[in-house]
């Protein structure tokens, strides 16, 4: 009998005391040092945590004493009760600071199932995913990981604990975010995303502004433009600014060309389908002449606009009528003079227009109505007829030779190259009509003039052209400037004097 109520005392003595070690050890610990934030200022915080640590220690004081007569009870019972009893306390207290750790102490970052992260709690954890939501939704309405994210206690070592900034940055490189935004579409093709529809109507209303011609002009667009909300990556919304600048084909990044062993200026903006002058334009500090290998050129041009923007207007307006020269030879006038037997006058008329300009360039002008409101008359030049059977007749258009007449490189140089700084001016050899103005081939910009009885003059390489086909000028009147258009490789003047289709050295016109 003795024996049988032993295990009934020993049984209840060890339940009551495992219960007060329960009810006291994680209370203090669980209970009263996990002191929680909240929205209070700082001093009622330290007065709510000085409160809190003061209850512990009442209650700690309590456990112990409860604790001391748990132990002078046990002390009383045999040896075997007393090692089992003893044992099972050292167990209740490392449960008791292991459900505290768990509580307040490192946790496992799993995204999708998979640990990606260990941080020093979860409050933390909880706080830099909030963090990285909040910095989506700068352009956008709401968004929300595409992932599972959980927060679980593991076995770790110290060592994988991160800190904030290396979890931030681990959580941005496997996080996507998902959003609700306005999609712009160009002919049923996704183009860009922006916040929501009214953003999207200011950047197409901003597109319109960019390439308003005049007051006047109605604009539209070229292409089919819709919006459509739609869920897109949150990184993937873009700033009016941005979705303009992209809708424009304009870039922030400039594109640069390195010069290579042999590049002329010609062959550059050859390579970029512009013209010398264009880019120059884009380069001012660049001197032609002095390319240097491995120097950086700024590309000329942008990408291509993903949307057009088209603008039209009728417009009336008035011009002056201007009369094409009358030339009437005159066999008795010695060569190369002419007179003037009657003085043009300027006309006046009143026109309307139906104009259009795509992205701001005009593309289209067409006449719907013309009234001549004052007639204009032509100036009436007479002009020798005789041909130049003496050398010496052509004045020197530009400067001096630097390369002759005759064969170069093993190939025919048909005239002589002048020397003339970019965009000086280059003289008409001697008077006659301008038969071509404009581009022609490897001559680049060129004028031709036939000053009759079958001698012509050719100007090529020129920046810009002064005159246009059909004009009549004068010796010495200005047609053009100094410059490195077509197949050149700096600025000079290619001249040639051309008898009877037949290229000649000038050398023995001059």
């Amino acid at each position: 009998m003795r024996n049988r109520k032993r295990p009934s005392l020993m049984k209840t003595l060890l339940v009551d005391q495992l219960d007060k070690v329960k009810k006291g050890m994680p209370t203090f610990f669980v209970k009263h040092l996990k002191i929680k934030k909240g929205s209070v200022t700082l001093g009622e915080r330290l007065a709510k945590q000085r409160e809190i640590l003061k209850q512990g220690l009442i209650e700690a004081s309590n456990t112990a004493k409860e604790f001391a007569a748990f132990l002078v009870g046990l002390n009383k019972q045999p040896a075997l009760i007393r090692y089992g009893l003893s044992s099972l306390v050292v167990i209740m207290i490392v449960l008791g600071v292991f459900t505290y750790a768990r509580a307040s102490g490192p946790c496992a970052v799993e995204i999708d199932g998979q640990r990606v992260a260990v941080v020093k709690n979860k409050t933390l954890a909880n706080e830099i995913v909030n963090s990285l939501i909040d910095e989506q939704q700068r352009l956008v309405t709401s968004v929300k990981p595409d992932q599972s994210i959980t927060f679980k206690t593991a076995l770790f070592s110290w060592g994988e604990v991160l800190n904030e900034s290396e979890y931030k940055r681990v959580l941005a490189s496997h996080l996507s975010f998902e959003t609700i935004a306005t999609g712009i579409t160009v002919n049923g093709g996704l183009k860009c995303a922006v916040k929501d529809q009214a953003t999207a109507e200011l950047v197409l209303e901003e597109l319109k502004q960019t390439y308003q011609v005049d007051p006047g002009f109605i604009t539209a667009f070229e292409q089919d433009v819709d919006l459509v909300d739609l869920p897109v990556q949150a990184n993937r919304v873009l700033s009016v600014e941005k979705a303009t600048k992209l809708l424009k084909g304009e870039s922030d990044v400039s594109r640069y060309y390195t010069v290579k062993q042999g590049d002329t200026i010609w062959d550059i903006s050859s390579a970029m389908n512009v013209s010398a002058e264009e880019l120059q334009a884009v380069n001012p500090d660049l001197n032609p002449d002095k390319i240097q290998i491995g120097q950086q050129i700024k590309m000329v041009g942008a990408l291509d606009p993903i949307i057009n923007v088209v603008a039209s207007a009728e417009k009336t307006v008035q011009e002056e009528i201007v009369l094409a020269q009358e030339v009437r030879r005159n066999p008795n006038l010695p060569y190369g003079q002419s007179k003037v037997i009657q003085q043009g006058e300027k006309g006046l008329k009143e026109v309307t227009y139906h104009i259009v300009a795509v992205n701001g360039m005009e593309t289209e002008r067409k006449v719907l109505k013309e009234t001549v409101l004052k007639e204009a008359k032509p100036q009436i030049v007479e002009r020798s007829s005789q041909t130049m059977i003496a050398s010496r007749g052509l004045s020197r258009p530009a400067g001096a030779i630097l390369s002759p007449f005759g064969m170069r490189n093993g190939s025919m140089h048909t005239g002589v190259d002048l020397s003339g700084a970019y965009g000086s001016p280059i003289a008409a050899s001697q008077a006659g009509t301008v038969i071509r103005a404009g581009w022609y081939g490897g001559y680049g910009n060129c004028i031709d003039i036939n000053h009759g009885g079958g001698v012509v003059t050719r100007y090529a390489h020129l920046s810009s052209i002064s005159v246009k086909n059909g004009q009549s000028v004068e010796k010495g009147q200005t047609i053009g400037k100094v410059g490195s258009t077509g197949r050149s490789s700096g600025p000079h003047l290619h001249f040639e004097v051309i008898i009877n289709g037949v290229p000649k050295n000038p050398v023995g016109y001059l």
